[in-house]
């Protein structure tokens, strides 16, 4: 009878046991993931990644900061998985890249420490809508002491982003959609910053930093502030598929020279 309750017990533990959490993946929600983003051009403030899944989660990116000429700033991402939260591990090429999430009540990341660097990060709907970091170490190539954004949306497509550094006057980034849905969940080319997650952006493609923009973005206006003395600019997108369907390159010309972004599943 001991042995029976003791069995009893034990499969009823296995039945309420909580799951580990599942993210909701970019995209269309099907099995077709990104597994590499390579960026080449006149385009700078980037990362290419290679991403790694296992059960429909991320668990392992490597990402460099792009740099035609050479790799200055590297890193490899685990992610671990438990029933409340995400521990991260990272293996630099040099020094020690720490990082914390805190993870609010739809596992997406409120609070995120690197270092001593402090990210916070607010959604409405899913969608990210508002982040603010303090920098106070050097990471990812960033010199920012402080910088936040804000995103507005229109039928849940990007419509502008607001951003500023330190205490200056802000940036106004407007967003013009195109006609093609955001099937592949992408982070819109150029705007990593941004939107908060220059450095780890494959927080966003697991799933953590909030719900896709609906289509994909045909045109960016730059409104810089008066005192910032830089002339203000616009960036036609273009995008390729391959023969399933799937976006695999975003064309443009920032600075009057070509870029692109190849995806890759």
């Amino acid at each position: 009878m001991a042995l029976a309750a003791l069995m009893f017990s034990c499969s009823e533990e296995e039945l309420t046991r909580i799951p580990d959490i599942q993210p909701t993946l970019p995209g269309n929600g099907s099995a077709c993931y990104i597994s590499k983003i390579k960026n080449s051009g006149s385009i700078s403030g980037c990362y290419d990644w290679e991403f790694v899944y296992k059960d429909a989660r991320m668990v392992s990116a490597t990402g460099a900061l792009y740099n035609p000429l050479s790799v200055d700033v590297q890193y490899t991402s685990q992610l671990k998985y438990s029933r409340d939260t995400i521990g991260i591990k990272n293996t630099p090429k040099a020094g020690e890249l720490a990082m914390r999430v805190v993870l609010n009540s739809d596992h997406y990341i409120e609070y995120l420490l690197v270092n001593k660097d402090e990210y916070r990060f607010e959604y409405n709907d899913g969608r990210l809508v508002r982040w603010n970091k303090t920098i106070k170490d050097v990471n990812f190539g960033a010199e920012a002491l402080h910088a936040r954004g804000e995103i507005e949306y229109v039928d849940g497509d990007i419509a502008c982003i607001t951003y500023a550094e330190n205490n200056d006057n802000p940036t106004f980034y407007r967003c013009v959609k195109s006609s093609a849905y955001n099937i592949n969940g992408l982070l819109p080319a150029t705007l990593s910053k941004q939107l908060g997650c220059f450095g780890f952006e494959h927080l966003y493609y697991a799933g953590l930093l909030g719900k896709a923009t609906r289509h994909l973005i045909q045109t960016l206006e730059v409104d810089y502030p008066e005192e910032a003395k830089y002339g203000d600019y616009r960036v036609d997108f273009n995008y390729s598929t391959n023969k399933e369907g799937q976006i695999d390159l975003c064309n443009f010309t920032l600075n009057g020279a070509a870029a692109s972004v190849n995806y890759y599943y």
